[in-house]
C-alpha cells in the first residue's frame, strides 16, 4: 500500500476482520493509519494497537527510534459479548470523490431519520468526530462512518 491511498486499506481490513470474527488484523504503519485508530480505540471501537519495529536497525536504543522505522501493525478487535463493536465502517470519501461537509451540513446529515452512525472527519485540527467537529465549529472531509 502507498501512502496515496489513505485510510481506505485500513478501513478495508477492518471491515474484514470482523466479518471473517477475527481477534487482530495487520495494517501498514503510517501516522495517517495511527490518527484514525486513535478515533476508533477513543470511540470503543477497537482495543488498541500494537506497532513492529523493522529489524534492520543498527541501535538498540529506543531514543534512536523514528516513525519511519515502524512499519508494520497489529489493530486488535473489540467484541462485547461476542458481538463486534463495530457494525459497520464505511468509506465516505475516496481519492477519485472527495467528500466534504460544511458545519450546516453536518447538522443536517445529523437531523435525517434514522441516520445513528459517527461520521469521521479530516480537519483543519486533525481527525474528529462529527460530535467534536460541531463543538469546535469547523467543517472538513469525510473519512468514513461507523455504526
Amino acid at each position: 500500500m502507498s501512502s496515496n491511498q489513505g485510510y481506505s486499506d485500513l478501513i478495508t481490513r477492518i471491515r474484514n476482520g470482523y466479518r471473517a470474527n477475527l481477534v487482530s488484523v495487520s495494517f501498514v504503519h503510517t501516522s495517517r493509519n495511527v490518527r484514525l485508530l486513535r478515533v476508533l480505540r477513543d470511540g470503543g471501537f477497537i482495543s488498541g494497537w500494537s506497532e513492529s519495529v523493522t529489524s534492520n536497525i543498527e541501535s538498540k536504543n529506543v531514543k534512536d527510534l523514528s516513525l519511519s522505522n515502524f512499519t508494520k501493525g497489529t489493530v486488535f478487535l473489540r467484541y462485547v459479548d461476542g458481538v463486534p463493536a463495530l457494525l459497520s465502517i464505511e468509506t465516505i470519501s475516496k481519492q477519485s470523490r472527495r467528500v466534504y461537509l460544511t458545519l450546516s451540513e453536518i447538522e443536517v446529515f445529523l437531523d435525517e431519520e434514522g441516520f445513528g452512525r459517527l461520521l469521521v472527519l479530516s480537519t483543519s485540527k486533525g481527525l474528529l468526530t462529527h460530535m467534536d467537529a460541531i463543538q469546535q465549529h469547523i467543517s472538513g472531509e469525510v473519512i468514513c462512518a461507523l455504526k
